[in-house]
């Protein structure tokens, strides 16, 4: 589209993106925007009734081409928080990045506006239509946007980010095994994060937090992260939108430097690191045929096979080209 109302037209402050028609014309490598994404997306154990994940993939954000977003919602008392955030998120970001003199300040911005649009949309619908049961929904979220060289990553909650590492045939064995893979995000689990439930008592005192069932909680709803979307009734307890925002610099180069190459971005919610490691998950990609989509399914499939008994999401996208080789359609794989 023409570039108007920010559409079409990519922030001025930010990093310049390079032109598909920089640099060498045969250069067929052009790994600097590449974000080759697909999806496993299941309601598992808890059935259809309970799928509260949401996801959304975009290719050319706001009309900016080369731009990629992916982002992964993790709904709880309820999907729609999940469901407004994946329909609205592309559209708040575009809206609000003109404004904002770094991606990551757009980010932070974007979880904000969501928020408190979504906590004053519930409320609205709730009285239309009547309801008489206090409801607060809620969602933890996870985005990655591409912007040239770099990946950023904003996360509330306790999904995660993963970036997959292909280890050089150089080092020793112990430096390719540490080297494997590298997390983009820290979970905000009031029971294991202790710099939050510290965030937490600062904001809103020690009565915000108590144990249930010996497991550290905040509020009287008894929420298990310290950061989410939505969750209206939590956030005089010390619940808080804002995102951890983390700018990574991508290495795609071909490994001659005997370096890891970043060949994947891994971002799912907790159905599926609950079960499965970071490291395990690194080795599913790495392994499965060269699909975006096949290597999601796998890495979902698997933490469905170890009894995951959440919904299971789970997002990969390639942040490398990959040889012709390597790459496997659907019609020749089955």
């Amino acid at each position: 589209p023409a570039p108007r109302d920010g559409i079409g037209a990519a922030p001025a402050l930010w990093p310049k993106l390079k032109s598909l028609f920089d640099g060498d014309a045969n250069d067929q490598k052009g790994d600097s925007n590449v974000f080759r994404a697909g999806v496993f997306s299941a309601c598992g154990a808890r059935g259809v009734d309970k799928m509260e994940d949401r996801h959304l993939i975009v290719s050319d954000v706001g009309g900016v081409r080369g731009v990629s977003l992916a982002c992964v919602f993790d709904g709880h008392r309820g999907f729609e928080c999940a469901e407004f955030c994946r329909r609205n998120f592309e559209k708040a970001l575009v809206s609000v990045w003109h404004e904002c003199a770094t991606p990551e300040e757009a980010l932070t911005k974007t979880f904000a506006s969501l928020d408190e649009a979504f906590v004053d949309a519930f409320e609205r619908t709730k009285v239309s239509f009547g309801e008489s049961k206090e409801r607060f929904p809620g969602c933890t979220a996870i985005v990655a946007m591409r912007w040239g060289e770099r990946v950023y990553v904003a996360n509330a909650g306790d999904c995660r980010a993963v970036v997959c590492r292909q280890p050089g045939c150089l080092g020793s064995e112990e430096d390719k095994k540490n080297s494997a893979w590298v997390a983009l995000s820290a979970d905000h689990c009031a029971d294991l994060n202790q710099s939050e439930r510290a965030r937490v008592v600062a904001a809103a005192g020690p009565e915000a937090l108590r144990r249930v069932n010996g497991v550290w909680r905040v509020g009287p709803a008894g929420l298990a992260v310290t950061r989410a979307i939505g969750d209206g009734d939590c956030k005089p307890f010390g619940v808080v939108a804002t995102p951890e925002v983390v700018s990574y610099a991508v290495d795609a180069d071909d490994g001659s430097n005997g370096g890891g190459d970043d060949f994947a971005l891994i971002l799912a919610c907790d159905g599926v690191w609950d079960v499965v490691s970071c490291a395990d998950a690194r080795d599913l990609v790495l392994d499965t045929v060269k699909e975006p989509s096949m290597s999601a399914k796998r890495l979902g499939s698997e933490a469905l096979a170890r009894g995951s008994t959440d919904n299971v999401t789970a997002v990969v996208a390639f942040l490398k080209q990959t040889d012709t080789a390597e790459t496997v359609t659907w019609e020749r794989a089955f």
